[in-house]
């Protein structure tokens, strides 16, 4: 059995915490928002740009396996997209 190890916050006071940085701001990814949400903006153009071929996809592979296919697509990337700007704004603010 695995045990999990939480370091204890109790040199922090409670208003303290709320004054941090934001997780985005201090990762070590933070330089690839802007990069990030260049790409994530031109997967959702060609994913929107897919719509025109969806009902032949549909109807040559099954229509579960392609609206699942799309839908994980376009979450992927619209996630990407709001990765990018919350991780752009927060850098830029600072």
């Amino acid at each position: 059995m695995s045990s999990i190890y939480f370091e204890p916050n109790g040199n922090l006071s409670v208003t303290g915490r709320d004054r941090r940085a934001s997780p985005a701001v201090e990762s070590s990814i933070a330089p690839l928002a802007m990069p990030g949400l260049i790409i994530g903006l031109v997967l959702v153009v060609l994913g929107l740009a897919a719509l025109l071929r969806l009902a032949d996809w549909a109807g040559n592979y099954g229509p579960v396996l392609v609206i699942l296919a799309y839908a994980f697509y376009m979450a992927a990337a619209v996630r990407l997209v709001q990765w990018g700007v919350v991780t752009v704004r927060s850098l830029h603010r600072r």
